[in-house]
């Protein structure tokens, strides 16, 4: 009997390391529907070119307009930036003129400043924080300086298909190796991205970035009003008014004063 129970051990073990080679082999991609190798192929290659949109955009300066509507409050701002890629952003709320927020992203943290005296100067241990407490929606500090820079805000992806559905302009779903969630792109037939929905484990919306319309500023084409919304209905209205692609910006820019300003 111990000889028999010893002589399974290997066997045994065997089964686990062919598991494991298994795992590492797939990169834990996520489930996904039987599809065309080809089309397969085709989604990739409209996944990067969207990807690629306006990335010879490095940096940014502007202005335009925020409103953000929640259940109990509606919140209109103008902004002003400069942004630098990829993660350096200098950016001022204001109304009727008058700054009452700004955030300052070095590079390694990022600084939110009140000139109201609603909160006192905070600083994240992160240099891509999550804005849903400042803007009530989970958009990163990444995706909002990529939306100043014209860029599509899109996540890192392994792997592109179509999804499954009766339409001439199904859209690209987008996955990535150990990483539950997908992203669903939404193209229309003259190539331009109408919506970027970021979806959970189970493939519900966690929020969704609309382009509402672009504005061509010297040889790009930018988007310029895009509504931002999470499934609680919380929303982001973005307007930019003014672009000026690739300006010099000093470093001095991302830096804050002794003041604090």
């Amino acid at each position: 009997m111990r000889n028999r129970i010893h002589g399974r051990v290997p066997s045994l073990t065997l089964m686990f390391l062919v598991w494991i080679l298994l795992l590492l082999v797939t990169g834990c991609t996520p489930l996904r529907p039987q599809t065309d190798p080809g089309l397969d192929k085709k989604a990739l290659r409209l996944a990067n070119s969207v990807l690629s949109l306006n990335q010879d955009i490095t940096s940014s300066r502007g202005t335009g307009w925020v409103e953000v509507e929640t259940h109990t409050q509606t919140a209109k701002f103008k902004i002003a930036w400069a942004a630098s890629a990829p993660n350096r952003l200098r950016i001022t709320f204001l109304v009727a003129g008058h700054p009452v927020e700004t955030i300052v992203a070095t590079g390694d943290h990022v600084t939110f400043i009140s000139h109201t005296g609603e909160h006192d100067p905070h600083t994240t241990f992160s240099s891509d924080p999550d804005l849903k407490k400042y803007l009530h929606i989970p958009v990163k500090l990444s995706g909002m300086i990529a939306i100043l820079l014209g860029h599509i805000p899109l996540e890192k992806f392994d792997h592109a298909w179509f999804k499954p559905e009766d339409s001439n302009f199904p859209p690209i779903i987008l996955a990535q190796n150990w990483k539950s969630t997908f992203q669903q792109l939404h193209i229309n037939k003259v190539g331009k991205v109408q919506q970027l929905v970021f979806l959970d484990k189970d493939n519900l919306p966690i929020y969704d970035i609309t382009y509402i319309d672009y504005q061509a500023y010297g040889k790009s084409r930018i988007p310029a009003t895009l509504l931002v919304k999470d499934i609680a209905g919380k929303k982001i209205h973005l307007t930019l008014t003014k672009f000026i692609p690739n300006p010099p910006i000093k470093e001095s820019v991302f830096r804050l004063t002794e003041s604090g300003s």
